[in-house]
């Protein structure tokens, strides 16, 4: 039987890189097809990835390594004798070789001469063509204004040196400081040095959400409008359905969504996206719930938001937030958001400037309930209330449209008195 390639398979519209977060079996042990070999993680979601056949694993990449979906990271030989044979003829653990069926984004290595040594960092600077860096390095970087030509400037933290799109950021913002513009970027020591308790990598989970989020502030035009809202409305909600028999406790942040979802088919340019030179405005009002998990933040999704009645939306989110922090969403569970709401409610905070989850053109964080003194006709009265803050692509969005939006949600949380 021939050799079995174990390759990265696609997560649905999944596309971005992926992590191999873990090794499941030994190198050259015996699996079973069935058998679950490895772990992948996207910023999102993890995931399984099992033998298609039986045999005898040999690893081609160590794990931790991020790696474009379709690459081929280990192989199945269907004898000892085939093993031997595989681990005498393949790279060690490490190096990624990639096989016929990789996906078309992953670009291969550069040509050397057989046995011979890999050009160097100089050399590769003097042409691009030579410089390991994945599609979406390149579209970044041409997207910020900078010539590939200076893809030779740019230290690569992908396998075997590739340059990956996060790379590009980091470069790119200390070009934008005034720092090394003239020479390729360098570690810089610090005047005092002063020492290390802890490293903390920044790759899987906390490497996906530092590239995306830098990536989002340098690739889009950001502003932030406040309003504050009067809850009562909601406080009395939530109070009221706690009290019926038997009780129905409902969370701020499915209330949120509700009023949400409504005000965005009223206001469908904050329910769009950018792609490359268009706005896209989206027929479904699909609802990214933000979800803090250990080492950062995960969105699933509320498909069809705004045709789901309150009960149905709580219960999403309760399922998918439990099924977040315990690490088995699935893949569609966190794709095709159209608007993010994320609920600091939960903290002793009053306001942030969330930033935007591309290609979206909208975010709406909100704040903590707090009992403020609010005008009430001619009075002053002590009302619960809260700050949301609506982060927006200027590119695509207005401040008139912004504020617009803000309003129909605060007169949406007041028609909520209808439901009492």
């Amino acid at each position: 039987m021939p050799v079995e390639n174990v390759i990265l398979p696609k997560l649905g519209v999944y596309t971005e890189d992926v992590v191999l977060s873990a090794w499941r079996v030994e190198e050259g042990g015996a699996v079973e097809a069935g058998t679950v070999v490895l772990e992948m993680e996207t910023d999102k979601t993890t995931a399984e990835v099992e033998a298609e056949t039986s045999g005898w694993l040999h690893r081609g990449v160590d794990h931790g390594a991020t790696l474009a979906i379709g690459t081929v990271v280990g192989w199945i030989a269907s004898t000892r004798e085939e093993y031997q044979a595989l681990v005498e003829a393949a790279p060690e653990a490490g190096a990624t070789r990639t096989g016929p069926d990789t996906d078309a984004d992953a670009e291969p290595e550069p040509e050397t001469a057989e046995d011979g040594p890999s050009p160097s960092r100089s050399e590769a600077g003097t042409d691009d063509t030579r410089t390991l860096a994945s599609p979406r390095a390149r579209g970044l970087l041409e997207r910020l204004g900078f010539p590939a030509a200076r893809l030779g400037e740019i230290r690569g933290t992908g396998p075997r040196g590739r340059i990956l799109d996060r790379d590009v950021a980091a470069w790119a913002q200390v070009q934008s400081s005034g720092a090394g513009t003239d020479e390729p970027t360098r570690a810089v020591s610090p005047v005092t040095a002063s020492a290390v308790s802890e490293r903390i990598p920044l790759r899987g989970l906390r490497g996906t959400i530092a590239t995306r989020m830098l990536s989002s502030l340098q690739t889009s035009a950001q502003l932030t409008s406040v309003l504050e809202l009067d809850v009562k409305p909601i406080v009395d909600l939530r109070r009221r359905l706690a009290a019926e028999t038997p009780p129905r406790r409902v969370g701020v942040t499915a209330i949120v969504v509700e009023v949400v979802a409504a005000a965005l088919r009223e206001h469908p340019l904050l329910n769009a996206r950018i792609v490359e030179d268009e706005i896209e405005v989206l027929a479904d009002v699909n609802v990214g719930v933000a979800v803090e998990i250990t080492g950062g933040l995960v969105v699933p999704v509320v498909h069809a938001a705004d045709r789901l009645p309150l009960t149905a939306i709580d219960a999403r989110i309760a399922d998918v937030a439990e099924r977040a922090r315990a690490g088995t969403l699935a893949p569609d569970d966190v794709a095709g958001a159209t608007f993010t709401v994320s609920n600091g409610g939960i903290h002793d905070v009053d306001l942030t400037t969330a930033i935007l989850d591309p290609p979206q053109v909208a975010i709406l964080w909100i704040g903590r309930i707090r009992d403020r003194p609010v005008v009430a006709g001619d009075a002053i009265a002590i009302r619960p209330t809260l700050q949301a803050c609506l982060t927006f692509d200027h590119r695509a969005i207005d401040g008139g449209t912004a504020a617009a939006f803000l309003t129909t949600l605060g007169r949406r949380v007041a028609a909520l008195r209808e439901q009492l």
